[in-house]
């Protein structure tokens, strides 16, 4: 069975465009690697990894990529609003280079 969900948004017009992603966890870990090489220094933050990748759980697709892939992505603590308006302390999280290594 294909796991696909839709994630709908509206266009620049007004109208509703339905993405499709898949909910696999290899497809989310790529999805949210590709966010953060292009995000650069600004980084991602688990509201964005939620509503714009359709990544319900990003925690854990960053564990997956420091520990099983060695990706280096540090974790900044920040406040921000969620799409109703509402303050969430939320993680930031930033690809830097090199490989990841966990503190003992």
């Amino acid at each position: 069975m294909n796991k696909k969900n839709t994630l709908a948004q509206k266009s620049k017009h007004g109208h509703q465009k339905v993405k499709s992603y898949s909910t696999h966890t290899k497809a989310q870990q790529q999805r949210l690697l590709s966010a953060l090489e292009q995000a650069g220094v600004k980084g991602i933050t688990s509201i964005q990894a939620r509503h714009e990748l359709d990544i319900i759980h990003a925690p854990a697709r960053v564990y997956e990529l420091r520990h099983n892939l060695g990706k280096n992505i540090r974790t900044e603590w920040t406040i921000e609003a969620n799409p109703h308006g509402g303050n969430h302390r939320v993680a930031r999280y930033v690809l830097l280079t090199g490989k990841y290594r966990a503190v003992a």
